[in-house]
């Protein structure tokens, strides 16, 4: 019965314009999922979803991996729910996908900086990029820059609502601290205001 259920499904899914290789995978997903369960679909709830992802886990599949086979499982419960109406519910919550952490970003070089930096003729420019390089600031961070956010005797400046909303006190390095001051120059004094850009 499920056999003949999955190739409904994939069925359904040409007629909707799947392509082949989703559908494969699908199809192998599913049937990899019901040999492991060995339950007859009425009798699945979401406990059995839950032993199928520690099992994944356990086996060492990356959280990509499980995460793909957990949305061909329920693509498949939603065709059953909502399309042939064979079920109440999907056992599957959005607790049951993994939470998956993003790479960090990659290190510039000191030639890639160098080439960067050579690139930017504007003052202005060339502050803002030396912020966010130097100090990790955020565009939006950058943006909203206050002149009264910036200690020049300390060398420091405030963040306020930062990441997690949350105020933070950074230092400010010399070849970033320079450019501000140049900035601070070329600002006509006509400039109302607190924004520093």
């Amino acid at each position: 019965m499920i056999r003949s259920e999955i190739e409904r499904f994939c069925k359904h899914l040409q007629a909707r314009n799947y392509s082949p290789h989703t559908i494969d995978n699908y199809a192998i997903d599913l049937r990899l999922f019901f040999a492991e369960i060995n339950k007859p679909l009425r009798q699945i709830t979401w406990r059995q979803i839950d032993q199928f992802v520690q099992r994944q886990h356990e086996e060492g599949l990356a959280a990509t991996t499980i995460d793909r086979r957990l949305n061909a499982i329920k693509r498949f419960f939603d065709y059953l729910v909502i399309e042939q109406e064979k079920l109440p519910i999907n056992p599957i919550k959005p607790s049951h996908f993994l939470k998956q952490g993003r790479p960090l970003p990659k290190k510039l070089t000191q030639e890639q900086i160098r080439r960067l930096f050579a690139g930017i003729k504007n003052p202005v420019d060339r502050a803002m990029f030396m912020l966010m390089l130097r100090c990790g600031l955020r565009v939006s961070e950058v943006a909203h820059l206050k002149v009264s956010d910036i200690d020049w005797e300390q060398q420091a400046l405030m963040v306020e609502q930062g990441k997690g909303r949350k105020d933070r006190r950074l230092y400010i390095s010399a070849d970033a601290l320079a450019s501000l001051k140049e900035c601070m120059q070329m600002r006509p004094p006509s400039i109302e205001g607190d924004n520093f850009f």
